[in-house]
């Protein structure tokens, strides 16, 4: 159990997703924003959604796309770009 002020997230070591590709939806603010934080503070690169976020890796490895998710063919295009610019897709 945590208290007041303290993480409660994995405090192992860090970069568990050094290379992943990861699409996070939402990272503007709020859950995604976090979300966008912590895979970056891992490692992984990232493909994120109506937000310019920095990579917490050396080096900066970020894909930006807008759009609406609700609609198939957005979709499409992220995943698609996800894979075009990394090559792979491992965390969606």
């Amino acid at each position: 159990m945590t208290h007041p002020g303290e993480n409660n997230y994995h405090t192992g070591e860090m970069g568990q997703f050094d290379g992943r590709a990861v699409i996070i939806t939402g990272s503007s603010n709020g859950i995604g924003r976090a979300a966008a934080v912590l895979f970056a503070k891992e490692g992984a690169m990232e493909t994120k959604s109506m937000v310019l976020a920095v990579n917490g890796g050396d080096e900066k490895k970020v894909f930006l796309a807008r759009g609406d998710i609700c609609k198939e063919e957005v979709m499409k295009e992220i995943v698609d770009g996800t894979v075009n610019a990394f090559g792979r897709l491992d965390v969606l």
